[in-house]
């Protein structure tokens, strides 16, 4: 319901690539509700499928899906966390860009960054560590 839509034309599209560009901070990582990747039965949103690497992003983080997913699509990680709370979700078919997938339990991720390290890193609530993305400069 964005009155601007969502498409990579959009004005939010037009806003994101604008900050991308000007910013100076080691990452670049784009957070986000709904994901334009998923293996959800419910389906990814593919109007938010925007060329977020080409403009400068690192990672695309995104919820909604009460499941955890991690997808590389042009060579960045694409996370889906959605395990906070509430309920968790079965999973549909995996795509082909899923790395990897994790529904057992809830959890969080825990996103930590250096100059020189992005870490990635899914833990369930047992403090378990389910996935990990780990990216160097």
């Amino acid at each position: 319901n964005e009155p601007d839509g969502i498409s990579a034309d959009s004005a939010q599209a037009d806003w994101l690539r604008a900050g991308l560009a000007a910013s100076q901070t080691p990452w670049q990582i784009v957070v986000m509700h709904h994901a334009p990747y998923t293996s959800s039965e419910r389906g990814p949103v593919e109007d938010l499928r925007w060329p977020y690497a080409e403009w400068g992003a690192d990672a695309v983080l995104s919820g909604h899906d009460h499941f955890y997913e991690r997808l590389e699509v042009d060579q960045i990680p694409y996370i889906v966390n959605g395990l906070g709370g509430n309920s968790i979700y079965a999973f549909g078919t995996p795509i082909p860009a899923s790395q990897a997938r994790f529904n057992g339990d809830f959890g969080a991720l825990l996103v930590e960054a250096s100059t020189d390290c992005l870490s990635l890193r899914f833990f369930t609530r047992a403090g378990v560590l389910a996935d990990q993305s780990v990216m160097r400069r």
